[in-house]
């Protein structure tokens, strides 16, 4: 690995011709191996370096300070008096030190020096800014890569069968962060059955969403080989558990939907109840079967499958707990009650409209309070058999 650069903008010792020199008489002698930490970021700034023979390595920015510079100025100059970098020795090294009080009394006798170091503290903060935004632009432009990444292993045309009449769906997710947890996907694993799933990984950010295309896949992978709802769930949680040493877990919703007779099997792996929309009720109401452990967490878990049948007209919508606990400002739950109540008002649009109203029911309630988790739902209308 390449050496990093030497500071080139730091104080040079002043040779014996120049207008004042450093009082070394008055300073403090301390010798260092190489390795030793002379201070941390964060830590209090208690006194200046002189580096009389050696050299010293800041690791935050990757720069060496030589023989003949001065570091530590900046933490005395900063209102919060802290270090802003971590200081190595890259070398051994002689140094001589003064302590914060000293350096102002010193100052007050030789004003050059005074001013020479608040210029240097400066460019020094300058570039340091510098740095840091550079190093965070890019970070922000791995993070939007990663976004599109995830976007792009989700449904994102609509309609998505449009030879098919005998259903409509509609999904959405929105990260709380560039990346997310949730993932949703749906395919046919014949002519005739379509399954669709819903999850929701533990965890935030990139781990989550690392974590989530394996979910993703896997689920997949396996409803492709025709199992039922339940031994998909059972067979991704013995994948998953039985290699997790990060132990983290998925809740998840499966469903397969018979599209001849509108026959739902469904299975829950520790996952939100979705809500069922019954013409003979008029309303919309939470599916009520068992929900199960989590997916991952622990190997050959109970994974019990239930049945329903939706009739022409009636859909079952299916959402993450990024939806039923956003929040505002006040901390209130946005709660599964009002999102019956909303979805109940929005029962008879199309699945398009359905989701797009909740999702401007939601932001109203919590208004300018961050987002906290990710919010993803999905909307599925049986139509029948079409002639």
């Amino acid at each position: 690995m390449d050496n990093p650069p030497v500071d080139k903008d730091a104080i040079q010792a002043p040779q014996c011709e120049c207008t004042y020199c450093w009082p070394l008489e008055y300073m403090k002698k301390e010798e260092f191996k190489k390795g030793d930490v002379l201070f941390k970021a964060g830590d209090t700034a208690d006194k200046m370096y002189y580096v009389k023979k050696g050299a010293i390595k800041l690791l935050e920015i990757n720069k060496i300070v030589g023989e003949g510079q001065v570091i530590g100025e900046m933490g005395i100059f900063s209102p919060f008096k802290t270090r802003t970098a971590s200081a190595v020795c890259h070398e051994d090294l002689e140094a001589y030190t003064m302590g914060r009080d000293e350096v102002i009394k010193f100052f007050a006798k030789d004003p050059n020096v005074a001013i020479d170091l608040i210029q240097l503290s400066i460019k020094r903060f300058i570039e340091n800014l510098k740095k840091e935004t550079e190093a965070r632009e890019r970070i922000a432009s791995e993070l939007r890569i990663a976004h599109d990444i995830q976007n792009s292993m989700l449904p994102q045309v609509f309609p998505p069968f449009p030879d098919r009449k005998e259903f409509d769906i509609f999904a959405t997710m929105y990260p709380a962060k560039e990346v997310g947890g949730d993932f949703y996907d749906f395919f046919f694993v014949n002519d005739d059955k379509l399954c669709v799933i819903i999850g929701d990984v533990s965890g935030k950010g990139v781990p989550a969403a690392l974590f989530m295309a394996i979910c993703k896949t896997l689920f997949k992978t396996v409803a492709l080989q025709g199992a039922s709802a339940g031994e998909i769930v059972a067979r991704v949680n013995n994948t998953l558990s039985a290699d997790n040493p990060m132990c983290m877990f998925v809740t998840v919703f499966c469903l397969l939907l018979d599209t001849r007779t509108g026959e739902v099997e469904f299975c829950s792996g520790g996952h939100n109840p979705p809500l069922v929309c019954s013409i003979e009720r008029g309303c919309t109401e939470y599916i009520s079967a068992p929900t199960g452990m989590v997916v991952g967490a622990m190997e050959n878990s109970q994974c019990q499958a239930s049945k329903l049948t939706l009739k022409p007209g009636e859909f079952i919508f299916l959402y993450t707990d990024g939806v039923s606990e956003a929040m505002n400002s006040k901390r209130q739950l946005f709660s599964e009650v009002r999102l019956n109540d909303c979805l109940n008002n929005h029962k008879n649009k199309a699945v398009t409209d359905m989701i797009s109203s909740l999702r401007a029911d939601i932001v109203s309630y919590v208004q300018d309070a961050p987002q906290s988790d990710d919010i993803t739902m999905v909307a599925l209308r049986y139509k029948g058999v079409v002639s």
